[in-house]
């Protein structure tokens, strides 16, 4: 019953950040204002193509390497997110290392050594929360398709994971709007 209702919050979740139109920016706004926007469409685009290939039960290596992909172009997003998000500069730093060090890792695979990730620091607000989730939700889901075998319920939980990573993306840009 708890998955059926979960299930149902998530696709009202999903009809609601699809329905809704986005806030126009105004003329006035910076280049880097501009390029986080671009930055949060380009996610938002990734993490959509992710959901589809976890609908249809793609392979684990198709999930993934969607996923690195998606990993690999929020680095920028982080650094550029540091103007809207001042207050967050710390975490914003550390979650663009990580981003870099992850596709690194990720690209070399089985050869060299593993370099060791940073620690997140510990959130100064709730914005910092919501940034830090557009790398941890991927990154699970990374984790989850390093599987031999992928259960439907393996599925069903990256797909919540990537779900999640859209309302992360709408309270920014609610934050970012004050």
């Amino acid at each position: 019953m708890k998955k059926l209702m979960l299930s149902a919050c998530s696709l009202c979740l999903l009809v609601a950040c699809t329905e809704e139109p986005s806030p126009q920016q105004p003329e006035s706004s910076s280049n880097t204002s501009g390029d986080v926007r671009q930055q949060l469409d380009m996610y938002q685009n990734l993490a959509w193509h992710v959901v589809s290939l976890l609908q249809s039960q793609s392979t684990p290596t198709q999930i993934s390497d969607s996923v690195t992909t998606l990993i690999g172009s929020s680095k920028q997003l982080f650094v550029n997110l540091k103007e809207q998000l001042p207050e967050c500069e710390e975490s914003l730093n550390v979650m663009a290392q990580i981003a870099m060090i992850k596709q690194q890792h990720i690209e070399i695979e089985n050869g060299g050594s593993q370099e060791e990730l940073p620690k997140l620091p510990e959130f100064s607000a709730p914005s910092c929360y919501h940034a830090q989730k557009l790398l941890l939700n991927p990154l699970a889901v990374y984790t989850l398709t390093q599987q031999a075998d992928l259960a439907q319920s393996d599925y069903q939980h990256a797909k919540l994971k990537m779900i999640d990573s859209f309302a992360r993306i709408k309270q920014i840009e609610m934050i970012a709007a004050e």
